[in-house]
């Protein structure tokens, strides 16, 4: 399963957030930082304020930072409502015209590889991907001028 360009940019903005706690994170700097083009990430930023995962403050002194609760969210859950599909093959799909649907194996096999694949990632929070290698993570990211 490959994530979508979306999802991997939200959760690259929220660990980038989650290793600066202490202030305010401009847009300019995290596009620089994440080598991505600002408007790009303030459609990302703004969904993912709009789910209650960031907070925004305008103005000078403003910019992002995580929403409180944030950090306890579980990656599996986050990834979930990021995806614009989960649909693996077209017999995930509702009105798929594959003709093997009806006794095909492989979308049982593939359903099994999702349902692991979503209680792998659900073991984990942004607080649990953020503690075990801060000060490397912190210096990921395109140079800073």
């Amino acid at each position: 399963m490959r994530l979508s360009r979306f999802s991997d940019l939200s959760l690259r903005a929220l660990m980038y957030l989650g290793t600066h706690p202490d202030r305010w994170i401009s847009s300019g700097e995290l596009a620089e930082r994440m080598s991505v083009s600002r408007d790009h990430l303030m459609k990302t930023l703004q969904s993912l304020s709009d789910a209650g995962h960031v907070q925004s403050k305008r103005g000078r002194e403003g910019g992002f930072t995580l929403a409180d609760s944030a950090g306890e969210v579980r990656i599996g859950a986050l990834v979930r409502t990021l995806e614009p599909s989960l649909a693996m093959a077209e017999c995930f799909e509702p009105g798929s015209t594959c003709p093997l649907t009806p006794d095909c194996r492989l979308a049982d096999a593939l359903a099994e590889a999702q349902r692991r694949f979503f209680e792998s990632l659900d073991r984990y929070t942004l607080t649990d991907l953020l503690r075990a290698n801060r000060p490397q993570l912190v210096q990921l990211g395109g140079p800073t001028r």
